[in-house]
């Protein structure tokens, strides 16, 4: 079984590029990109400025939103880099509705399963363990 680990992109930035798990400052994505190195789950963040984007990938700081345009425009680089995987788990926090409707928009042209767990202020994180573990079992 293959699965992935998305979440939304962050609002507050570090001021010069660094790799996306560490250039936003938020809590949530530092602990989702290191838990997810720990695990050895790919991991990716919906960026509104660049699509989609690995957790190791160097990007420059941006201020940028995800919206229903921008999703249509990155939807078919969003299918390629998510076209391997059999579930999608997303990390959904306090994100905006455009990003898990984009998550849900790609995955249902690609035929692929959307687990879809947490919420604002770091609610659920902890579940990611529990869920990995039960789909590995699978």
């Amino acid at each position: 079984m293959r699965v992935a680990l998305i979440t939304a992109c962050g609002n507050r930035k570090e001021d010069s590029p660094k790799e996306a798990g560490k250039l936003y400052k938020s809590p949530r994505i530092r602990y989702l990109y290191k838990r997810a190195k720990e695990l050895g789950v790919p991991f990716f963040i919906l960026s509104g400025g660049y699509g989609l984007i690995s957790g190791d990938e160097v990007i420059e700081p941006y201020d940028a939103v995800m919206t229903h345009e921008k999703c249509d425009y990155f939807k078919e680089r969003i299918k390629l880099k998510l076209k391997k995987f059999d579930i999608l788990l997303f990390y959904k926090g306090g994100a905006r509705k455009e990003y898990l409707d984009c998550i849900l928009k790609v995955a249902n042209e690609l035929g692929v399963e959307v687990i879809v767990f947490g919420f604002g202020n770091m609610g659920d994180i902890k579940k990611l363990d529990e869920i990995l573990s039960s789909l590995m079992k699978v």
